[in-house]
């Protein structure tokens, strides 16, 4: 499935996309509607927020010649730190993850997968946050038979659940493909690297938006089943363990790659490090639940 289609496309081709998006699309704004509240880290819109916003596709994020990127390394040198290109691109990746929710949301929250077409994507200049905004400029769904959406212009196909999920895998994965290889190419981090940090933060997003839904055990089990679909994905994919601390229960990820963020920072090694020795992990991750326990 490809995803990017047409992105950066302009003069005629541009106005093409913004009059296909100016058609009504109550499939998107239902399912817009149906995940705004949700922890997303990240907005989505079938509108710009600025049309003037330094809109881009995703492989743009992998030249330094993009602020983000460039700010990025330049930090790590403001600081005393080498600019750290390995170090740089699993950053990068482990932020875009959070764009991932575009379609993890819809999937847990309503039984459906969009599949992008056109979109343009926010980051902002500073290296600090994440992205902002993913504009949804075209996009067709993948849902369940008894979605009172199917078969309306918007929808592609109805799936039972175990093809739903692999689309969920595709779509995804479609996505994300440009920006792993285009930061291999620069940076030479792994593949694997650079996947496990995408997964780590989809993982992450599937926990946030069950929970949310009141359910995060529900999360756990359709990442561990999506990650499970594709070898190169599942070899990267962070594996999920329970943490008990003062009575509380969580689930914490041990990620498959470190991001080698104690590189570049005075910080120690994360609690999902699979650097460190086991015991100081689980030391690390209670002490994490419980400042964030009420």
């Amino acid at each position: 499935m490809a995803i990017a289609d047409g992105v950066g496309r302009s003069g005629d081709g541009a106005r093409a996309v913004r009059a296909k998006g100016n058609r009504p699309r109550p499939l998107l704004m239902d399912t817009l509607q149906a995940i705004e509240g949700l922890d997303l880290k990240i907005e989505f819109r079938a509108e710009p927020h600025d049309p003037r916003a330094d809109w881009v596709d995703a492989v743009s994020l992998a030249s330094p010649d993009h602020a983000h990127l460039g700010g990025m390394l330049a930090r790590f040198k403001a600081t005393g730190y080498a600019p750290n290109p390995r170090a740089a691109a699993a950053l990068m990746m482990l932020r875009f993850g959070w764009v991932g929710g575009f379609a993890i949301a819809p999937y847990l929250a309503r039984g459906r997968v969009p599949i992008l077409h056109d979109y343009g994507l926010f980051f902002p200049p500073s290296p600090g946050p994440g992205p902002r905004v993913l504009w949804i400029r075209d996009a067709q769904f993948v849902g369940s038979p008894d979605d009172p959406f199917a078969d309306t212009p918007e929808w592609i196909e109805s799936a039972p659940e175990d093809v739903l999920r692999q689309r969920l895998l595709e779509s995804l994965v479609a996505f994300t493909e440009p920006l792993v290889a285009a930061l291999h190419a620069w940076s030479q981090r792994s593949r694997h690297a650079l996947w496990a940090m995408a997964t780590a933060t989809w993982a992450s997003q599937f926990q946030n938006v069950a929970r949310a839904l009141g359910d995060e055990a529900r999360g756990i089990r359709e990442a561990r089943a999506m990650f499970a679909l594709a070898p190169e994905i599942k070899r990267a994919a962070p594996t999920f363990h329970e943490i008990r601390s003062g009575g509380a229960t969580t689930y914490r990820q041990l990620w498959s790659s470190c991001c080698l963020y104690f590189k570049v920072t005075e910080r120690d090694f994360c609690s999902s490090c699979p650097i460190i020795p086991a015991n100081e992990r689980i030391q690390k991750q209670r002490a994490l639940l419980a400042r964030q326990r009420p």
